[in-house]
């Protein structure tokens, strides 16, 4: 008798959206804002039990030009808004259009009338409109603009909005509970924490008391950033918290796929210096949540954070190559935008897809790649997988530390100092920073980098603690070391952290230890200086959506006090300028990788 088919429920037809007239559509937050050009946005939340069509609606305000002469309109103009829908309980984010290169997706929608963007300042009225009539309207400081439906505000205004660059990250919310919209400023609160995308959560009390950029408020069992559960991802109060999601192309390039030991080993030296840093690969090494194999719930596409493979990844839209904010925007959650840094392994950030630099990163910003395919690292045994993951953990760490404001020289562009005891200097990034600064060890790299001694980049596994062993180390600088006179070195001095005894760095590569002082230009930048150390772990810049930050395209050895990153409509920032790596070291780590049989 042949089986009975299984019988199939009838499908559910998805109710249609419910219009805007209807459906009690809030504004649930608006942003500070301090100039034309500076991204101002505002947040819509659809509380009622149905899909919400923005279709028709229009956000109504006073423009600004978002280029010279930045004319500010005297009276409130209309925006369209896309026809999208908003989800039961949902919210949506409209931003003002400042970049040209930024593109809507399912949470946020970039708004502009030709060169015309939506603007308010200290002072100002935002309303959501629908027919001709007012859906919603708030009015703050000394604005007068009254509604198109007059019973949508009654008495007087909520206060001055904060107005200042370093007053980014601050707003003006409905705070939880939602309470029935009375239409006045008693619906209304100012918070310093700014949650774009979700749940108006921060209690406007809230502080940062270990200057991570996350409320404390957001650090305890219970608490959440924008409906986020932080705590559950490891965040605590009193403890420096990082976050960074890691996305990866698809490929069989053993250096692309992130592996969970490099960033482990990323993981415990922040540790060792009282941060805490917690990646997110989403289900690459767990399922489930758990954040202990780095899976703290993923990017929006869900599964494993994986992303299309393209050959060639840019931090801008070089021609030829995929951009990272492309991927960015349809990965990273808006709420996760103030705190998360985003990373991605990728191949390579050269037109052909060949071996170029290990990776890129913006400097005081939240953006950085890491590009080792077409490396030859794989996963082979010994040599081969202590490559992989020791590339990928300092090469990371050394991205990172970039977004965090530091240098190749720490606080200056200068490199190959090697005084500079840190994973930021490529003197220490691939090979390490040797086991013992007081012995030969560290001055070996100097050795490497100059071809002298027998050390070269092709026998990169032949100096002690080498990234081909278990025993490599990498760190950022704790700024101990003495300077070095370029004018006057002395070769017992080391790289000035201290001697063992019977130990000297050969500058001059003469073969013998010189008694000397000696003149010799050994970071290899045509002058002969005062080399310096910096401590770079006293100097991380890790609130990046709260502080000054670098995107003037000034000079970055006065990044401390420049423009706020304004993550939301300008996640652009100044990049540093990487390195190709030596050939000869490509060609050995080929040499070592497995051929087919």
């Amino acid at each position: 008798m042949a089986p009975i088919p299984t019988s199939q429920p009838s499908p559910v037809p998805t109710p249609a959206p419910v219009t805007a007239a209807n459906a009690g559509l809030l504004i649930s937050e608006v942003s500070s804002n301090d100039w034309t050009n500076a991204g101002a946005w505002l947040e819509i939340h659809n509380p009622s039990a149905s899909v919400v069509s923005l279709s028709g609606v229009s956000l109504r305000t006073r423009s600004g030009l978002r280029s010279s002469p930045f004319t500010v309109s005297t009276s409130p103009v209309n925006f369209s808004l896309p026809a999208v829908t908003l989800a039961a309980g949902g919210y949506f984010v409209l931003i003002a259009k400042i970049d040209d290169s930024v593109s809507d997706n399912s949470q946020v929608a970039y708004i502009k009338n030709g060169e015309a963007v939506p603007f308010w300042d200290a002072n100002g009225a935002v309303e959501l409109t629908f027919a001709g009539a007012t859906l919603d309207f708030v009015r703050f400081g000394n604005s007068s603009h009254a509604p198109l439906s007059s019973s949508t505000w009654a008495g007087a205004n909520v206060a001055s909005m904060p107005a200042t660059a370093q007053d980014y990250g601050k707003s003006l919310v409905r705070p939880l509970p939602l309470q029935a919209n009375s239409h006045s400023a008693a619906d209304w609160l100012q918070v310093a924490f700014a949650t774009p995308g979700g749940r108006n959560d921060v209690p406007a009390t809230a502080v940062d008391s270990d200057n991570d950029g996350i409320p404390d408020s957001a650090e305890v069992a219970g608490g959440t950033f924008g409906g986020l559960d932080l705590f559950a991802m490891g965040a605590r109060a009193n403890q420096r918290d990082i976050f960074v999601q890691v996305d990866h192309m698809v490929s069989s390039d053993a250096g692309i796929t992130p592996r969970k030991e490099a960033l482990q080993k990323v993981a415990d030296v922040f540790a060792a210096r009282g941060f805490s840093i917690h990646f997110d690969t989403g289900s690459l090494y767990a399922a489930s949540f758990n954040p202990a194999l780095f899976n703290l719930g993923g990017g929006l596409a869900g599964g494993a954070n994986a992303l299309s493979y393209a050959k060639c990844l840019s931090l801008d839209s070089q021609a030829g190559c995929a951009s990272l904010y492309s991927y960015k925007s349809a990965s990273l959650d808006i709420r996760r935008k103030t705190i998360f840094h985003y990373l991605i392994m990728a191949n390579s950030q050269e037109l052909d897809g060949s071996a170029g630099s290990s990776g890129i990163a913006e400097v005081n910003g939240n953006d950085s790649m890491v590009t080792l395919g077409s490396w030859g690292l794989s996963t082979g045994s010994g040599s081969n997988i202590n490559l992989l993951l020791n590339y990928q953990a300092s090469t990371i760490m050394h991205e990172l530390g970039h977004n965090f404001g530091l240098e190749h020289g720490g606080n200056e562009a200068n490199n190959y100092k090697p005084n500079y005891y840190s994973v930021m200097n490529y003197l220490y990034q691939l090979p390490g920073l040797g086991s013992d600064p007081k012995t030969n060890s560290a001055v070996q790299r100097y050795y490497l980098n100059n071809n002298a001694l027998g050390f070269s980049w092709g026998n990169i596994c032949n100096i002690d603690a080498s990234p081909c062993g278990t025993d490599y180390r990498m760190d950022y600088s704790d700024g101990s070391g003495i300077s070095l006179n370029e004018n006057s070195l002395l070769e017992s001095a080391i790289i000035g952290r201290g001697n063992n005894g019977g130990f000297y760095a050969d500058w001059n590569t003469n073969g013998t230890q010189n008694a000397s002082a000696y003149s010799r230009d050994i970071n290899q930048d045509s002058s002969f200086s005062v080399l310096s150390d910096y401590n770079d772990w006293g100097n991380l810049n890790i609130a990046f959506a709260r502080q000054s930050t670098g995107n003037s395209g000034a000079s970055l050895l006065s990044r401390r006090v420049l423009i706020p990153l304004r993550v939301l409509s300008q996640d652009r920032q100044t990049a540093a300028i990487e390195q190709r790596p030596a050939l000869e070291l490509i060609r050995m780590m080929n040499s070592l990788k497995p051929r087919a049989k």
